[in-house]
Protein backbone atom coordinates (compact mmCIF):
# COMPACT_ATOMS: atom_id res chain seq x y z
CA UNK A 1 0.00 0.00 0.00
CA UNK A 2 1.46 3.49 -0.93
CA UNK A 3 -1.66 5.58 -0.21
CA UNK A 4 -4.59 5.26 2.02
CA UNK A 5 -7.68 7.94 3.86
CA UNK A 6 -7.16 7.72 7.17
CA UNK A 7 -10.54 8.59 9.29
CA UNK A 8 -9.96 10.42 12.13
CA UNK A 9 -11.31 8.07 14.33
CA UNK A 10 -7.97 6.03 13.52
CA UNK A 11 -6.03 8.83 14.26
CA UNK A 12 -7.62 9.64 17.83
CA UNK A 13 -7.97 6.28 18.85
CA UNK A 14 -4.08 6.26 17.98
CA UNK A 15 -3.09 9.11 20.16
CA UNK A 16 -5.40 8.55 22.96
CA UNK A 17 -5.79 5.20 25.54
CA UNK A 18 -9.60 4.71 26.04
CA UNK A 19 -11.62 5.68 29.09
CA UNK A 20 -11.10 3.46 31.72
CA UNK A 21 -14.77 3.85 32.89
CA UNK A 22 -15.80 2.31 29.93
CA UNK A 23 -17.20 -1.19 30.44
CA UNK A 24 -14.94 -4.11 30.89
CA UNK A 25 -15.73 -5.85 27.32
CA UNK A 26 -15.77 -2.41 25.71
CA UNK A 27 -12.69 -1.22 27.31
CA UNK A 28 -10.16 -4.14 26.52
CA UNK A 29 -11.68 -4.06 22.66
CA UNK A 30 -10.66 -0.07 22.36
CA UNK A 31 -8.11 -0.43 24.11
CA UNK A 32 -6.77 -3.18 21.79
CA UNK A 33 -8.02 -0.52 18.98
CA UNK A 34 -6.12 1.65 20.35
CA UNK A 35 -2.79 -0.26 20.25
CA UNK A 36 -3.71 -1.19 16.42
CA UNK A 37 -4.49 2.12 15.55
CA UNK A 38 -0.86 3.43 17.27
CA UNK A 39 0.88 0.82 15.12
CA UNK A 40 -0.78 1.92 11.72
CA UNK A 41 0.63 5.52 12.55
CA UNK A 42 4.11 3.90 13.40
CA UNK A 43 3.92 2.01 9.82
CA UNK A 44 2.29 4.82 7.82
CA UNK A 45 5.34 7.11 9.37
CA UNK A 46 7.97 4.50 9.17
CA UNK A 47 6.67 3.28 5.60
CA UNK A 48 6.43 6.99 4.07
CA UNK A 49 2.71 6.22 3.20
CA UNK A 50 1.05 8.94 1.22
CA UNK A 51 -2.18 10.10 3.29
CA UNK A 52 -5.09 11.66 2.16
CA UNK A 53 -8.00 13.14 4.62
CA UNK A 54 -10.56 15.69 3.79
CA UNK A 55 -10.09 19.17 4.95
CA UNK A 56 -12.96 18.81 7.69
CA UNK A 57 -10.80 15.38 9.13
CA UNK A 58 -8.38 18.41 10.20
CA UNK A 59 -11.50 20.01 12.14
CA UNK A 60 -12.96 16.82 13.95
CA UNK A 61 -9.13 15.44 15.11
CA UNK A 62 -9.09 19.59 16.71
CA UNK A 63 -12.10 18.82 18.33
CA UNK A 64 -11.94 14.90 19.61
CA UNK A 65 -8.42 15.84 20.69
CA UNK A 66 -9.41 18.78 22.81
CA UNK A 67 -11.62 16.37 24.64
CA UNK A 68 -9.14 13.99 25.56
CA UNK A 69 -6.53 16.82 26.45
CA UNK A 70 -5.10 20.28 26.86
CA UNK A 71 -5.31 23.28 23.66
CA UNK A 72 -1.88 22.82 23.16
CA UNK A 73 -1.79 18.93 23.10
CA UNK A 74 -4.80 19.57 20.40
CA UNK A 75 -3.15 21.91 18.81
CA UNK A 76 -0.12 19.85 18.37
CA UNK A 77 -1.79 17.11 16.93
CA UNK A 78 -4.73 19.21 14.60
CA UNK A 79 -1.18 20.49 12.95
CA UNK A 80 0.81 17.60 13.07
CA UNK A 81 -2.15 15.84 10.89
CA UNK A 82 -2.68 19.19 8.61
CA UNK A 83 0.98 18.75 8.27
CA UNK A 84 1.95 15.29 7.41
CA UNK A 85 -1.66 14.42 5.34
CA UNK A 86 -2.78 15.79 1.81
CA UNK A 87 -5.71 17.61 2.71
CA UNK A 88 -8.19 17.87 -0.07
CA UNK A 89 -10.86 20.59 0.13
CA UNK A 90 -14.11 20.21 -0.21
CA UNK A 91 -14.83 21.68 -3.49
CA UNK A 92 -13.02 18.51 -5.31
CA UNK A 93 -14.84 16.03 -2.91
CA UNK A 94 -18.42 18.21 -2.61
CA UNK A 95 -20.54 16.59 -5.67
CA UNK A 96 -19.26 12.65 -5.13
CA UNK A 97 -19.70 13.21 -1.39
CA UNK A 98 -23.48 14.72 -2.08
CA UNK A 99 -24.04 11.31 -4.40
CA UNK A 100 -23.03 9.51 -1.96
CA UNK A 101 -24.68 10.70 1.00
CA UNK A 102 -28.19 10.65 -0.95
CA UNK A 103 -27.47 6.87 -2.64
CA UNK A 104 -26.61 5.26 1.28
CA UNK A 105 -27.85 7.99 3.89
CA UNK A 106 -24.55 7.68 5.00
CA UNK A 107 -23.54 10.61 7.34
CA UNK A 108 -22.60 14.03 5.94
CA UNK A 109 -19.09 13.60 7.21
CA UNK A 110 -18.51 9.75 6.22
CA UNK A 111 -19.25 10.41 2.87
CA UNK A 112 -16.19 13.03 2.49
CA UNK A 113 -14.55 10.07 3.61
CA UNK A 114 -15.58 7.56 1.47
CA UNK A 115 -16.38 9.64 -1.32
CA UNK A 116 -12.17 10.68 -1.05
CA UNK A 117 -11.30 6.94 -1.35
CA UNK A 118 -13.40 6.11 -4.43
CA UNK A 119 -12.26 9.12 -5.97
CA UNK A 120 -8.37 8.00 -5.39
CA UNK A 121 -9.23 4.16 -5.63
CA UNK A 122 -7.13 4.09 -2.32
CA UNK A 123 -7.99 2.20 1.11
CA UNK A 124 -10.09 3.51 3.74
CA UNK A 125 -8.78 2.64 7.05
CA UNK A 126 -11.44 3.40 9.71
CA UNK A 127 -12.46 2.63 13.29
CA UNK A 128 -16.46 3.66 12.62
CA UNK A 129 -18.75 1.32 11.44
CA UNK A 130 -21.34 2.82 9.84
CA UNK A 131 -18.70 4.17 7.65
CA UNK A 132 -17.12 0.93 6.68
CA UNK A 133 -20.50 -0.42 5.97
CA UNK A 134 -21.28 2.31 3.80
CA UNK A 135 -17.96 2.45 2.45
CA UNK A 136 -18.11 -1.35 1.41
CA UNK A 137 -21.50 -0.57 -0.14
CA UNK A 138 -19.83 1.78 -2.33
CA UNK A 139 -17.11 -0.58 -3.22
CA UNK A 140 -14.04 1.17 -1.17
CA UNK A 141 -11.56 -1.35 0.25
CA UNK A 142 -12.01 -0.35 3.31
CA UNK A 143 -10.38 -1.25 6.72
CA UNK A 144 -12.29 -1.89 10.30
CA UNK A 145 -9.75 -1.85 12.05
CA UNK A 146 -11.34 -3.21 15.62
CA UNK A 147 -12.43 -6.10 13.21
CA UNK A 148 -8.48 -6.53 11.61
CA UNK A 149 -6.00 -7.94 13.71
CA UNK A 150 -2.37 -7.30 13.89
CA UNK A 151 -0.94 -9.40 11.26
CA UNK A 152 -3.23 -8.40 9.05
CA UNK A 153 -2.73 -4.31 9.33
CA UNK A 154 1.22 -5.73 9.44
CA UNK A 155 0.32 -7.03 5.86
CA UNK A 156 -1.09 -4.08 4.65
CA UNK A 157 1.99 -1.89 5.57
CA UNK A 158 4.53 -4.51 4.43
CA UNK A 159 2.92 -6.63 0.81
Amino acid sequence: MNSCVLDSSVIIKGFFDPNPSLSSDIYKREKNTHFKCSLILKHIEESHIFVYIPKVCVVEVAAVSRRFSDKKTSQLIAARTYSSCCVIGEEELFSVAWSIAEEQSSSGFDSYFIALASMRNIPLLTDDAGMHVHAIKRGVNSILIRESNEAEIKKLFLG
